[in-house]
C-alpha cells in the first residue's frame, strides 16, 4: 500500500495528498493536498437560495470526517483531535507529527488573540476582471518550474471542486433562476452583478471563508439599478454560519453600501466596517442607524482620513493608490486589500500579567513612582522583545514551510515573484499584535501613585496586602483616585506616556520578511481568559476576573458621559495604534440619530480611529439571560467583533451587562 493509499483508507484526503509526493516543494505538496481534499470532501447540501456553495465550508464542517483539513490562517489545522488519534497510526502518525512540528509554537504568556494567526483578503477585484481563467492564464505564461507547477495543480483542484458542485446543482429541482448558468462560467469574468455574486460567493469558499472584501466598491461597475439586498444576505448568512469576518464599506459611498448595511440587520457577521469620511451623506448616516438599532451592532465606525494619514506615516514607501485598498481583517487588523500579508493578532503582550508581575516582586525596590514606572517600561520592552523574537521565529519557519497556495494564487505579486504568500511574495508586509489589559494597567499606576507614592498611606507590604484581601476602605480610597474615561488630564497624561512608550517597545526588531510590527487594542473575547492569569489589580479587579474590554473604560467608571469617555481615549496615541485602537460604546437606539453622529464628529476629529456601538437595553439582555431561545439573534459588540449575545460565557454576558448605557 502506497503512502498516499495509508493516508486515504482512513479518509485523511487532505493529509494523504500532502505525502503524496515528498520530494516535491512545499508549495506543491501544500497546493496538492487542497487538490486532493478538494476532490473528496463531501458537498455541501444545496438550500435552495440564489448562491452555491452554502452552509458550513468543507474545511469547517466535521461531517467530512477529516481530523486534519486545510486552514487559512495556519495552512492546515487538526480539527478533530480524536479522530486524529484514531486515524493517524505507525508511519502516517510519525510523519503527520514531524510536519507538524516543523514550525515551533509559541511557548509565551502572551498569546492574548493569537499565536501567528494571518487573516487576508483576496484580490477580489482581479478575480472580478480576470476571472479564474485568467489566473490560469497568467500561470502558463510563466517559465518551467516548482512554483508553475504547483498553481497548476492548486487550479485543477479549484476547478475538481467547481464541476462537482455544478454536478451536485444539476441534480436538483427547482435551482434557483440563473444560478446554473451562473455557476457553469463562474470560472469566468462576470458580466452581471448576479454573476458577480455567484462567482464571490465561489471564491469565498475556496479561500476558506475569512474575509469577505470591499462588495461595494468592486460590484458597483455591474450594478444597473436592481436590489440584491437579499442576495447579499444570503451571501452574509454564509459568512456567518462559518464564523467568518469582515467586510470594510465606502469610502466611495453608492447605492450598494445602502444595501450592504440593510442586508446584515440582526446578522452578527461579516463584520462590516464603515469607513467614514467627514462628507459622508446623510442618507449613509440614516441607513446605519436603522442597521445599529437591530441589534447587530452593524457597523463599525472607522476614521478615513486618520487611517490613511497614520498609512502614510509608517509606510511612506506604499503609494496612494495602495493605501486606498486600507481594509481591516478579522476583527479590525489594518491591511490592504488584495496585496498585502499581514499577521492579525500574530501576537499578544498582556501589560497586566507584566504588570501584576514585576510590581509584586519590585515595588518595595522604589523610593519614587518615577524610578517605579521606568523600571516597569524596561520591564514591558525586555518582554516584548522576546515575544517578538518568538514571533519572528515563527514567520521565518512558517515562510520556510508552510505555504499558503491560494493566497499565493490570488493576492498581488505572488505569481509575478514566483513566491510563496508567506515567503515574500505579497506586495506588502507587516504584523499586528495585541496590547491587552492596558486600562487596568493605567487606573492601577493611578491608584499606586496616589496611595503609595503622593499621600504614603501604604507600604509597598500593606498596598498589596490590603488590595489582595478586598479591604473595604482601601477599594473606597481606590475608587476617589483619578481614573481613565473621565476626561482628566491627571491620568489620561499618564495614559498617553505609557501608552506610547509600550509602542516604542515594537520598534526594537524588525518583521520578518519585511515591514514593521505595530500594535492593536483588540480584546474581543479573549479579556476573560487573559483576565484569569492576573492576580487583583488596584484599579478594583478581583483575581482572576476579566480585563477591561480594549480601550473603554473600566466598567463603571465612565461616570461623566460618552464625551468625556470619548475625551480621554482620544488623549492616547491612537494614530500609532495602527492595527486598530478598538472602542465600544453602548447607545440607547431611541437616542442613535440625536446623539452618534455628533459624539462620531468630534471623537474623529480629535483623532479617534475607530467606534464600534451596542444597541441593546439592560432590559434585554437580562431577559436573554433568563430566556435565551427568545433572543436568538440578540447581538452585541465584544472587542473587535459582533457575536451572538447567547454564545458569550456567562461572564462575559456580565461584563457587557456592566457598560454605561448612554
Amino acid at each position: 500500500m502506497s503512502l498516499y493509499e495509508k493516508f486515504a483508507v482512513q479518509n485523511e484526503y487532505y493529509a494523504a495528498g500532502l505525502f503524496e509526493n515528498m520530494e516535491k516543494s512545499p508549495l506543491w505538496r501544500y497546493s496538492n493536498a487542497l487538490k486532493r481534499f478538494w476532490e473528496n470532501a463531501p458537498l455541501q447540501p444545496y438550500d435552495g437560495g440564489a448562491l452555491y456553495p452554502c452552509g458550513k465550508a468543507p474545511s469547517k464542517d466535521a461531517g467530512t470526517n477529516m481530523a486534519v483539513r486545510p486552514d487559512y490562517s495556519y495552512t492546515f489545522a487538526v480539527y478533530d483531535w480524536d479522530l486524529y488519534r484514531e486515524h493517524f497510526q505507525g508511519e502516517c502518525l510519525e510523519m503527520m507529527e514531524e510536519e507538524m512540528h516543523l514550525v515551533p509554537g509559541f511557548p509565551t504568556p502572551h498569546t492574548i488573540g493569537g499565536a501567528g494567526y494571518t487573516h487576508s483578503f483576496i484580490n477580489y477585484e482581479r478575480i472580478l476582471k480576470d476571472g479564474l481563467c485568467g489566473y490560469r492564464k497568467r500561470v502558463e505564461e510563466l517559465g518551467a518550474g516548482e512554483f508553475k507547477d504547483a498553481m497548476l495543480v492548486l487550479l485543477d483542484g479549484i476547478e475538481i471542486y467547481r464541476q462537482r458542485l455544478l454536478a451536485e446543482l444539476r441534480t436538483k429541482e427547482n435551482v434557483y433562476p440563473g444560478l446554473l448558468e451562473a455557476f457553469a462560467r463562474a470560472d469566468q469574468p462576470p458580466r452581471t452583478l448576479y454573476e458577480a455574486l455567484v462567482v464571490w460567493n465561489f471564491v469565498y469558499y475556496v479561500d476558506g471563508c475569512d474575509d469577505i472584501g470591499r462588495l461595494d466598491y468592486h460590484l458597483i461597475r455591474f450594478w444597473q439599478g436592481e436590489d440584491v439586498t437579499e442576495t447579499l444576505r444570503e451571501l452574509f448568512r454564509h459568512v456567518d454560519c462559518n464564523d467568518g469576518w469582515s467586510g470594510p464599506l465606502g469610502p466611495d459611498y453608492n447605492e450598494l453600501t445602502l444595501q450592504c448595511i440593510r442586508a446584515c440587520h440582526y446578522i452578527r457577521r461579516p463584520s462590516l466596517q464603515l469607513r467614514i469620511k467627514p462628507d459622508m451623506p446623510d442618507e449613509i448616516w440614516q441607513e446605519m442607524y436603522a442597521s445599529l438599532g437591530t441589534s447587530c451592532g452593524q457597523p463599525a465606525l472607522y476614521n478615513e482620513e486618520a487611517f490613511q494619514a497614520a498609512l502614510e506615516r509608517e509606510f511612506p514607501g506604499i503609494p496612494k493608490e495602495d493605501r486606498l485598498r486600507c481594509c481591516f481583517g478579522g476583527c479590525t487588523e489594518t491591511m490592504l486589500e488584495g496585496i498585502s500579508n499581514v499577521g492579525s493578532d500574530d501576537l499578544g503582550i498582556h501589560a497586566a500579567l507584566i504588570y501584576d508581575r514585576f510590581t509584586r516582586a519590585h515595588l518595595a525596590e522604589f523610593d519614587t513612582f518615577e524610578a517605579y514606572y521606568d523600571a516597569l517600561v524596561e520591564e514591558i520592552h525586555a518582554e516584548t522583545a522576546k515575544a517578538l523574537d518568538i514571533l519572528t521565529e515563527y514567520r521565518k519557519k512558517r515562510g520556510q514551510y508552510r505555504p499558503q497556495p491560494v493566497r499565493t494564487l490570488l493576492i498581488d505579486d505572488c505569481i509575478d515573484k514566483q513566491l510563496d504568500f508567506n515567503a515574500g511574495g505579497a506586495r506588502y508586509y507587516w504584523s499586528v499584535s495585541n496590547v491587552a489589559g492596558l486600562i487596568n494597567v493605567i487606573d492601577s499606576l493611578s491608584v499606586l501613585r496616589s496611595l503609595v507614592f503622593e499621600q504614603k498611606k501604604y507600604t509597598p507590604e500593606s498596598f498589596l496586602a490590603a488590595m489582595d484581601g478586598r479591604d473595604p476602605v482601601f477599594l473606597k480610597e481606590a475608587r476617589a483616585c483619578p481614573c481613565y474615561g473621565v476626561d482628566d488630564d491627571r491620568i489620561d497624561l499618564l495614559a498617553a506616556d505609557l501608552a506610547g512608550k509600550i509602542y516604542d517597545g515594537f520598534e526594537q526588531r524588525k518583521c520578518w520578511p519585511s515591514g514593521k510590527y505595530l500594535t492593536v487594542s483588540n480584546q474581543f473575547t479573549t479579556y476573560e481568559e487573559a483576565g484569569k492569569m492576573v492576580q487583583a489589580t488596584p484599579d478594583g479587579r478581583a483575581a482572576c476576573e476579566p480585563l477591561c474590554d480594549s480601550l473603554g473604560a473600566i466598567n463603571g467608571k465612565d461616570t461623566q458621559g460618552p464625551t468625556a469617555l470619548l475625551n480621554s481615549v482620544a488623549k492616547l496615541p491612537l494614530n500609532r495604534i495602527l492595527g486598530t485602537p478598538v472602542m465600544n460604546i453602548r447607545i440607547r437606539k431611541e437616542h442613535l440619530a440625536l446623539y452618534l453622529k455628533p459624539l462620531v464628529s468630534a471623537f474623529f476629529e480629535k483623532g479617534g480611529m475607530q467606534l464600534q456601538v451596542s444597541c441593546l437595553s439592560r432590559e434585554e439582555m437580562l431577559d436573554a439571560i433568563e430566556h435565551p431561545e427568545r433572543h436568538e439573534n440578540l447581538v452585541v459588540r465584544i472587542g473587535g467583533y459582533s457575536e451572538y449575545f447567547n454564545r458569550l460565557s456567562p461572564g462575559l454576558q456580565q461584563t457587557v451587562l456592566a457598560r454605561t448605557e448612554y
